[in-house]
């Protein structure tokens, strides 16, 4: 009997093993399933012409992922509202439809796009509404803030490129599930540094603190001008396991785009996978005041001003509250993989064998 206890125990050992293995393939899958059609975007213009169509059945859910103060200012009609740090709770989950697109919003379209890429690395048709509020609404006291073109210090860039040539060993996700990895880290919110940080610190005399750059601009724009040091990556090819082994898992990795909204979404990844990213604030154009070095830029003069629900907005209404759904959340074969090993390990004499985060 003691012989069958330990050959079960090592079986179920081996099958933990290849499971933690398998658990990193397969958030990176997850990555990849996405990130390869590119990120999933809606313009305000859209939006609207969606919601006003006349067709109540092609609405989306519309998520809002700002502040309840600003949520009670103003609104897009419908929305509901969810803190950002509670989206990826199981309750979280549950109150979002599989079945139907959601729309997810912020102030400038860079929360939410954190939001949208765990979504969809999730299953959920999710969509970024670029540039949030401040793309949607003139009004101050609705969009409460947005970039500000005159704020730009105007850094230096290079044309120059940085090639990754050294390779680390992957860093431990943050959990052995999706939904897992994507709660630890929305638990923390997000993650950003500012363009002037940035500077001061690849500028502070000490190499050794410097972040690993990652720029995922295209290659036609990062030959334009980018940060000094940083490396050029696709989002939609860079996840597997040959490429993620060129960035260090040991320390600060910075993520930049053109608006910041890409680099987020790029960074919801990283940070699931185990690393240590940070989304560079509003992108290059927040670094550089050379159009032809940032090309893409917010433009407020083109924001069309739809109306909202909120006391600061043209429908004063009560606030949204989320329905009850009963929406499944996704379950992935990792879970159920790692329920029948603690079912084998309570037949092997009840002891249970927990991996060590």
């Amino acid at each position: 009997m003691k012989k069958q206890v330990v050959l079960v125990l090592a079986l179920v050992m081996s099958l933990l093993l290849a499971g933690v293995a398998y658990a990193d393939g397969h958030l990176i899958a997850a990555a990849n399933d996405y990130f390869s059609g590119g990120t999933k975007n809606i313009s305000a213009a859209d939006l609207y012409d969606n919601l006003n169509d006349g067709d109540t059945d092609n609405d989306p859910f519309i998520l809002s992922v700002r502040s309840a103060d600003d949520y009670a200012l103003g609104h897009i009609k419908g929305a509901v509202r969810m803190d950002f740090t509670t989206v990826f709770t199981a309750d979280g989950l549950a109150q979002l439809p599989m079945d139907k697109q959601v729309v997810v919003y912020c102030y400038t379209g860079q929360n939410a796009s954190w939001v949208t890429s765990g979504l969809r690395m999730l299953g959920y048709d999710a969509y970024n509404l670029l540039f949030g509020m401040s793309g949607w609404s003139a009004n101050p006291e609705v969009y409460h803030h947005r970039f500000d073109p005159a704020t730009v210090p105007d850094y230096p860039t290079t044309t120059e490129a940085t090639v990754a040539t050294e390779t680390y060993a992957a860093p431990a996700p943050l959990a052995d599930t999706m939904a897992g990895a994507l709660d630890a880290n929305f638990s923390g919110g997000p993650k950003y540094i500012k363009a002037t940080d940035l500077y001061d610190n690849l500028n502070d005399g000490d190499t050794s603190n410097d972040p690993f750059v990652i720029s995922v601009r295209s290659a036609e724009d990062y030959a334009k001008g980018h940060i000094k040091g940083a490396v050029h990556m696709d989002f939609k090819t860079m996840w597997n396991a040959e490429t993620l082994a060129t960035i260090p898992g040991d320390r600060q990795v910075v993520v930049y785009c053109y608006t910041g909204q890409s680099s987020a979404q790029v960074s919801t990844a990283l940070r699931v996978l185990g690393y240590d990213a940070w989304s560079m604030s509003y992108g290059l154009q927040s670094w550089s005041a050379d159009p032809a070095v940032y090309v893409k830029r917010f433009n407020p003069d083109t924001v069309p001003d739809y109306p909202t629900e909120g006391t600061a907005g043209e429908t004063a209404a009560a606030p949204a509250t989320l329905p009850t759904t009963g929406a499944a959340i996704p379950v992935d074969a990792m879970t159920l993989g790692l329920s029948l090993f603690g079912a084998a390990s309570v037949l092997a004499g009840g002891v249970a064998i927990r991996r060590k985060k």
